[in-house]
């Protein structure tokens, strides 16, 4: 499920994407010094804005204009929001100059990313002490094992037909592949923590967070109700009192620019 993060489904990952609790930033500050930080595929800011509140200056980047029109809602004096991909990560030296940031984070985005060639464009970017930090905030609603993500894997393998359903980096293998990258990139240090929490969503959080992935671009408006019916009626007769139990292993992977290490 690839989609355009534009228009509604920009809206819906606005609203119902699952934010970062605070022991995210609190592990970043003491891991790093939050001065200068970039937030790449930041989307529409769940980690960027809190991060501006802890830090000298962010900058947040995204290729979705859709996306940073509603980061930029948040009217932050101390973010600047930049129209980008991770290719084009090299054309941020010349602007900003060789070992200019801090810290940069990657927020459930890297699987979107060419992480080798990315993490070496970084290491250009970070002072010394600085690092990366790779985010798996979690992980899609439709991995989740449990009866209610079963009905969503159900009622959009009926409706759009043989679907993969991708763990979006945040599995064992994709953190693990990027460990390596970011060692063989000449990180140090890179360790990963665990924040894992459980939580209770409703009904809207679920259908809402599934829609921000997208999966309505493929029908036409008849479609679009149809399936939106569906799928509320098989998360109704899943979950009955309407409490849907969310797992959610949060895994933060630092790894620090130490050249003279």
């Amino acid at each position: 499920m690839i989609h355009e993060f534009a228009g509604d489904v920009a809206a819906q990952y606005d609203r119902y994407r699952r934010g970062y609790r605070d022991e995210v930033f609190d592990l970043l500050a003491g891991e790093f010094t939050l001065g200068r930080v970039l937030d790449l595929g930041c989307g529409t800011g769940q980690l960027t804005v809190p991060l501006a509140r802890r830090s000298r200056a962010v900058i947040g980047m995204d290729p979705s204009p859709d996306m940073l029109a509603r980061a930029r809602a948040a009217e932050l004096p101390n973010a600047v929001w930049v129209v980008g991909a991770d290719s084009d990560v090299p054309a941020l030296e010349p602007l900003l100059g060789a070992a200019s940031l801090d810290l940069v984070t990657i927020g459930q985005a890297l699987h979107w990313m060419d992480a080798a060639p990315l993490f070496a464009a970084l290491s250009r970017l970070l002072r010394p002490g600085g690092g990366v930090a790779v985010i798996a905030n979690g992980t899609p609603v439709w991995t989740q094992d449990s009866s209610w993500a079963s009905a969503i894997r159900e009622v959009s393998t009926r409706w759009l037909g043989p679907l993969e359903f991708p763990a979006c980096g945040s599995s064992d293998e994709d953190r693990a592949r990027h460990r390596d990258l970011l060692e063989r990139a000449g990180f140090t240090r890179v360790r990963e923590h665990r924040l894992d929490h459980t939580e209770r969503l409703g009904l809207e959080e679920v259908v809402g967070s599934f829609y921000s992935t997208g999966p309505l671009d493929e029908l036409d408006a008849a479609g679009r109700r149809g399936f939106d019916e569906d799928l509320r009626a098989a998360l109704r007769d899943a979950e009955p009192a309407g409490v849907f139990a969310e797992e959610v292993p949060v895994r933060v992977l630092c790894g620090k620019w130490e050249p003279s290490a």
